[in-house]
């Protein structure tokens, strides 16, 4: 039979979480690795998503069954790939690309003018992106480490402030310059407590003369992310407000997601001896944001 492609619902997420780790599987196997230990979580982001951008968010069935799916968002002019895959098993059938372009399709809709999507290792995800108009413009690398690459970093001289009930449209401009667009909802979902009941995090900034000047986001799963700034140099002093408040919890790790266009970050924790874990590729038709500015939370972009 045919795939019939239909909008995701939050009743398809679970199925989404197994159709994702069989095609990383694959891949990690077919790359000569070994699986990494796995434990199904359903992570609130994919709500979110579902919830802001509905219209970009895809399942591709056969016989019933779900075997693929895509999910885009799009934040003013840029139109984000957060995740497309398709089982093994029916691989090279065009599902792939089909997800692709309805999709697109929705960021198309909202007058988007780049699109972009951070590609795994995948020859066969590259080609498809690659067809689509994205071309890679940064490795993205997924790096662990101790966290003395945080703690020993600069303290900034300005004031740190912590999240308050005007957070999220407080960072409106520093989105605007650092990613491309605002992203007031995203920081609505990273505020939003009862959305991780099980994790602590903080959200802080640098201030300065009364107006944002930086701001990050850390857990107390020692995952830092997104960071952004006006000028790279804040950068490294919000590593250590992050490294401080984690080392006064008994983190003694921590990870994060850098792109390789941003050589402040990575100097700083390559300094360290941390280590590359795995690394993607941010394609884009276009440039946008300023990432020697901005630290993505992950491949999600979000």
């Amino acid at each position: 039979m045919p795939p019939v492609y239909r909008p995701m619902t939050v009743a398809d997420i679970d199925a989404t979480t197994y159709i994702r780790k069989a095609a990383l599987d694959e891949l990690a196997r077919s790359e000569g690795h070994e699986p990494e230990p796995w434990t199904p979580r359903r992570y609130p982001h994919f709500e979110h998503l579902l919830r802001t951008d509905p219209d970009g968010s895809w399942i591709a069935e056969l016989d019933g069954t779900a075997v693929g799916y895509a999910m885009g968002f799009t934040r003013g002019p840029i139109w984000f790939l957060a995740q497309l895959f398709v089982r093994p098993e029916v691989h090279a059938q065009g599902m792939g690309a089909m997800l692709l372009t309805r999709s697109m399709d929705a960021g198309q809709a909202r007058d988007a003018s780049v699109f972009s999507v951070v590609s795994s290792t995948s020859p066969l995800a590259q080609a498809l992106y690659m067809r689509a108009g994205m071309f890679a413009t940064a490795v993205c690398y997924r790096m662990h480490g101790p966290l003395a690459a945080l703690t020993t970093q600069p303290r900034t001289s300005a004031r740190v402030v912590h999240a308050d009930d005007r957070w999220a449209e407080r960072l409106a401009a520093l989105d605007r310059h650092a990613f491309g667009a605002e992203r007031t909802l995203d920081h609505r979902l990273y505020l939003d407590a009862s959305a991780w009941p099980e994790i602590e995090h903080l959200a802080f900034g640098i201030e300065r003369d009364g107006a944002l000047a930086a701001y990050g986001y850390v857990d107390e799963d020692g995952h830092i992310g997104p960071l952004a700034a006006f000028e790279p140099d804040d950068l490294r002093p919000l590593l250590r407000i992050a490294g401080d408040w984690l080392s006064a919890r008994g983190v003694e790790s921590a990870y994060g997601f850098f792109p390789s266009n941003n050589p402040t970050m990575l100097a700083a924790v390559l300094s360290a001896s941390w280590r590359i874990q795995h690394w993607t590729f941010l394609k884009t038709t276009a440039p946008f944001g300023r990432f020697d500015c901005y630290l993505p939370s992950g491949g999600l972009l979000l």
